[in-house]
């Protein structure tokens, strides 16, 4: 126990810089605004694949920044060139706190590399704030829910969804006369001290369990987490690795998606528990100002989110869509069975930023 209180106080150390790049990317997009990098608020108009092909072949490629976990991305472009062998995708992988700040800085100094963004719902609100990003309607956009309508109009492409869930090791739970973790209180209980995870980025958990319970009672939920002596995890990923090495046991906010495909392969060492409300986000595909291959980003964009595409997300990376066709995974997505929580998608710079703070603070991060 010992050696776990010493690893989680160097993941708190590290955590700390964290906050402050978050706190950086709110005040550059506070001061930038619409009126800093510019950008149009007419709608771009949809066209047809037959329009746009032709120019979009002499465009040569599209230019990817995307959150899209990195063992996911290279079978999205091999699927979109089976359709449209003659453009090219240049990716840029890069992780949520990371894609804003990029785009920001590289529009604030003239520079337009990106065609098409792809990233979590609250960091593209605040890139359409700040004028990075241009409206645009694909031809086919599966429909949002109502708690996902007011964003502005013309953006709103929800790519795919994000859930969170209670991820677990099955085999070191059993092995230590624990009942699986079922609700996010059980992990508040002294049993679990010091035996579980939390991402401390998570800003869109912490909003989900505001929408479904109130600001004050999840802040406290949150601050009885941080008082049990949690491992600070710096992504989602590590932390469900760490659940299948069996240290830490658990973990409280880990992607569902990601631990149902992982369960799959190694049931005795990876399960986890949906609970009700569900923390729900979605993630938006959206097209960036200026994009230097205009023809090429729409075709990528309508393919992203076409019933074609939507299938391939599914497929590819186990994400849930909310195209009415898609054949989402039910042990993830089943709206009848967890009602979703959202997250916040219009949120100001100020009440990230104070969210962030207060969410850190409550987990003993900063």
């Amino acid at each position: 126990m010992h050696e776990v209180r010493q690893r989680r106080a160097g993941r708190m150390r590290r955590r700390a810089p964290l906050a402050a790049g978050a706190l950086l990317l709110a005040g550059m997009l506070t001061a930038c605004g619409s009126s800093a990098i510019g950008g149009s608020n007419d709608i771009q108009p949809a066209q047809q694949p037959e329009q746009l092909l032709p120019q979009a072949k002499q465009e040569g490629k599209v230019v990817w920044y995307t959150t899209f976990a990195d063992s996911d991305v290279d079978d999205m472009i091999s699927a979109f060139q089976k359709s449209y062998p003659g453009v090219k995708v240049d990716a840029l992988r890069l992780s949520a706190d990371k894609l804003p700040s990029r785009l920001v800085t590289e529009q604030r100094g003239r520079k337009y590399n990106a065609d098409v963004i792809s990233a979590d719902c609250e960091p593209v609100y605040q890139l359409i704030q700040a004028g990075t990003l241009s409206p645009y309607e694909p031809p086919q956009v599966p429909p949002l829910p109502a708690q996902l309508q007011n964003l502005p109009k013309g953006y709103g492409n929800a790519v795919y969804i994000l859930t969170s869930a209670i991820a677990y090791n099955p085999s070191g739970v059993k092995a230590q006369h624990l009942q699986p973790p079922t609700t996010i209180e059980d992990l508040t209980e002294p049993q679990w001290k010091g035996r579980f995870s939390i991402d401390p980025s998570a800003i869109n958990w912490y909003e989900s369990l505001i929408t479904s319970m109130g600001h004050d009672k999840a802040l406290q939920l949150v601050r009885k987490l941080g008082a049990n002596s949690p491992l600070l995890v710096e992504s989602h990923t590590q932390s469900l690795t760490q659940v299948q090495s069996g240290e830490p046991l658990a973990s409280v906010n880990a992607y569902a998606y990601k631990a149902a495909s992982l369960a799959k392969k190694t049931p005795t060492r990876m399960a986890f528990s949906n609970t009700d409300p569900q923390p729900a986000a979605a993630a938006l595909a959206e097209v960036a100002r200026d994009a230097p291959h205009p023809a090429a980003a729409k075709l990528f964009m309508d393919w992203l989110m076409s019933p074609e595409g939507q299938a391939n997300v599914v497929s590819i990376t186990n994400h849930t869509s909310l195209d009415t066709a898609a054949k989402n995974d039910t042990s993830v997505w089943n709206p009848a069975k967890w009602k979703p929580a959202w997250s916040l998608p219009v949120i100001t710079a100020d009440t990230y930023d104070r969210y962030l703070q207060e969410y850190q603070k409550a987990l003993h991060a900063i």
